[in-house]
């Protein structure tokens, strides 16, 4: 039986936590999770679910970055690594991409990287940062396959997804904070910044200034989300290879990247006709069924997205 390791790190999701691991938990697999010292209750919570689903429970003082890299370093050796959020459901495309994965290889698609524990390790693990550490990782390590297909339905959907975390002055710190953290792990040179806060690239320039002094990740001469757009292009899977039917399917792209990577052509070469929608949320979804977008909407960190479809 193939070894996996799904993991992750959570704080104060207790509403959410028992639904997200009965949707990815699995037999053949180790589940490591590390709680930051959660305060609603969240550890407690694991700790009972963990009489039937038998979870590897950790503590650790973290911030994302941090704690997912504590829970990578307790999976097996030799195991098929696949991170988590605990304030999502996962699909049968979780679960089809994992056990598709080739073992030498590094499997990539939105929220979902699968790569072996030693891999993972020698090319540094996780960066320490709170947002933007999965772009950070992606950009870094590369990827061999990105296959276009919606994993997850996110269970806490809207603006106030931070306030979670942290209430007043904290709230702000921590806000001040995953602005710098953004930057940092999206690999932003100063024309980034013009591109992606257009006319607010001014009121960015303090975080910029201390992105810089703290170090900002670069690997590639543009934005690490630039770099990956064009190598997931580079590198499609379809899919169907994987059996899983067209309503899974998604490639999604902002408006400021669509701008600056051509995807269109080589999509249809590769998938045939899409169905092209532009989002009040700034990106733009392909997807092949109205099904599809309906599943792409549920992934959404936020709610009451509207599409309106493109016909070109």
């Amino acid at each position: 039986m193939q070894e996996y390791c799904i993991y992750g790190t959570v704080y104060n999701n207790n509403d959410t936590l028992e639904e997200s691991i009965k949707s990815f938990w699995r037999p053949d697999s180790t589940i490591v999770i590390t709680d930051n010292f959660s305060t609603d209750g969240t550890w407690e919570k694991l700790k009972e679910i963990s009489k039937e689903f038998n979870l590897l429970l950790l503590q650790y003082k973290s911030n994302r970055g941090q704690g997912r890299n504590y829970s990578l370093k307790h999976c097996p050796d030799r195991s098929l690594t696949a991170y988590v959020d605990l304030d999502t459901r996962y699909n049968e495309a979780f679960h089809g991409l994992l056990e598709w994965a080739p073992r030498d290889k590094v499997t990539h698609t939105y929220t979902f990287f699968g790569i072996r524990k030693e891999e993972f390790m020698k090319r540094g693990g996780w960066s320490t940062i709170n947002v933007s550490e999965d772009v950070e990782a992606v950009s870094r390590i590369g990827f061999d396959y990105f296959v276009p297909v919606i994993v997850k339905e996110n269970l806490f959907r809207g603006k106030g997804r931070e306030k979670r975390y942290s209430k007043g002055i904290k709230y702000l710190v921590r806000r001040f904070n995953n602005i710098v953290d953004g930057i940092r792990g999206d690999g932003f040179y100063w024309k980034d910044i013009s591109v992606y806060y257009e006319n607010k690239k001014y009121v960015v320039l303090p975080f910029y200034i201390i992105a810089r002094i703290k170090g900002i990740y670069r690997y590639h001469d543009c934005a690490a989300k630039i770099w990956i757009i064009k190598e997931s292009i580079k590198k499609l899977v379809d899919p169907k290879e994987i059996d899983l039917d067209d309503s899974f399917f998604l490639f999604s792209i902002s408006t400021i990247e669509h701008s600056v990577v051509k995807v269109d052509e080589i999509l249809q070469e590769k998938f045939g006709s899409l169905i092209k929608f532009s989002c009040n949320d700034r990106l733009i979804r392909y997807v092949k069924n109205n099904e599809g977008l309906k599943r792409a909407l549920l992934s959404s960190n936020l709610k009451d997205v509207e599409c309106k479809e493109i016909k070109e």
